[in-house]
């Protein structure tokens, strides 16, 4: 028994009304360990949270978050924005890398810090200041998958060709050159795309 209230204690202390610690909760840790949990309810598209407090005045919060459903560009000025490093070329390459994978597991961005010392013609390489590359991938996979199927058209769509299958995309977009991989050697695992200003 003790166990359970301990739980929920600790609960109060992580989710309270105010969003606070233990301290912002009214009457501290008496309160705390008798304060209602929050209740949780969630479809694939929304997500809501509400919790009611109870004392001699009634308080209520509610929260809501809607989830916009995914939708694939077909042309890059739908999404052209470069940022971050490298000039500009980290956000262009983010920004496709997480196009390819968003709500399509088990794929990863296998290279969260893409800088390389391979090459130093690859747009993946340390001291190349003027690109940046991600690699998509499934883990443990060395042959082509649905997901890095899924991926590959994606990132053809966003840059304007949605009826390619696979080899070597290369296009340039107001002095980027994008270069995206799939199917060709090397990159039957894996969907590259590299970015670099021109």
């Amino acid at each position: 028994m003790l166990g359970i209230a301990a739980c929920f204690f600790f609960l109060a202390v992580v989710i309270t009304p105010t969003g606070g610690d233990l301290l912002s909760v009214p009457g501290g840790a008496a309160a705390a360990s008798q304060a209602p949990l929050p209740t949780v309810t969630s479809t694939p598209e929304t997500t809501s949270t509400s919790t009611s407090t109870s004392t001699s005045t009634s308080t209520s919060t509610s929260t809501s978050t809607t989830i916009a459903p995914l939708v694939v560009p077909t042309s890059p000025d739908q999404w052209f924005a470069p940022s971050g490093r490298n000039g500009g070329t980290e956000g262009l390459a983010t920004f496709l890398a997480n196009l390819a994978i968003r709500d399509n597991a088990p794929l990863y961005n296998s290279e969260p810090t893409p800088r390389t010392t391979g090459s130093n013609q690859s747009d993946h390489h340390v001291t190349r200041t003027d690109s940046w590359a991600a690699d998509v991938a499934v883990r443990g996979i060395q042959v082509p998958t649905p997901q890095t199927e899924t991926a590959a058209r994606r990132i053809a769509s966003a840059l304007g060709q949605p009826n390619w299958t696979g080899g070597d995309l290369t296009t340039t977009v107001n002095g980027y050159r994008f270069q995206v991989l799939w199917k060709v050697a090397g990159h039957f695992n894996h969907v590259h795309v590299g970015v670099r200003k021109i």
